[in-house]
């Protein structure tokens, strides 16, 4: 009875091996198949990181990244790239402040603003000279006197008949509204002084007064 038992249970057995429908058994390593996805997470993060890590290194290494205000920055920017800033003004097409490298003359920022107008007064003005940072370059118009003539007698404290107002005319002994309105219409009329003895040939001065202003008065 044993026996016949026995054999059943062999037979049932190898019976359910026949029937697997052809499938052989499958083997999930969950656990394994879990960490390795884990590490490919954490290894992807780590290469993230990494790249990041080049790439602001790379961008200090470049200059790319700069502090501080954006004044400075361009101040220094254009310090690193040996540039100036000059202010040209007077007869130029687009009067203005230019960058220029440095070592520029003035004919460079002369260009910078555009060019001369047809009033300039080319000659009054060195275009050969070297320019500094910060400096104003002014172009006189035709007529006008020059810049180092207008600062020279500014700062031998003459009054320059060919280029005082008004009122500087009438910081003169003996020279008021009238008289000084009268150097000015004289000065359009005639093209200037070319001496400070003119000056008596404007109606209402005489010697008296010249005598009074010679010393305080300058055509130059």
């Amino acid at each position: 009875m044993r026996i016949l038992r026995n054999l059943l249970i062999v037979l049932v057995l190898m019976a359910s091996a026949f029937s697997g429908c052809g499938r052989e058994p499958e083997i999930l390593f969950f656990e394994e198949n879990g960490a390795e996805d884990a590490y490919a997470r954490t290894g992807a993060q780590d290469a993230a990181g990494q790249d990041s890590l080049r790439e602001r290194q790379s961008a200090a290494g470049s200059g790319a990244v700069q502090t501080g205000t954006p004044e400075a920055v361009r101040e220094e920017d254009a310090a690193a790239a040996g540039q100036i800033w000059v202010h040209v003004c007077g007869q130029v097409q687009c009067p203005g402040v230019v960058a220029l490298s440095a070592g520029s003359r003035a004919w460079e920022a002369v260009e910078a603003a555009g060019g001369l107008t047809e009033e300039a007064q080319e000659e009054a003005v060195n275009l050969a000279a070297l320019l500094q940072d910060g400096e104003k370059l002014y172009i006189p118009a035709l007529g006008e006197p020059a810049p180092e003539a207008v600062k020279a007698a500014s700062e031998s404290g003459l009054v320059n008949l060919n280029t005082a107002d008004a009122e500087r005319l009438q910081s003169l002994p003996g020279i008021g509204e009238s008289r000084a309105a009268d150097i000015l219409s004289y000065r359009e009329r005639n093209g200037g002084f070319k001496s400070v003895e003119e000056i008596m040939q404007v109606p209402g001065i005489k010697e008296s007064i010249y005598e009074k202003i010679r010393d305080k008065i300058t055509v130059d």
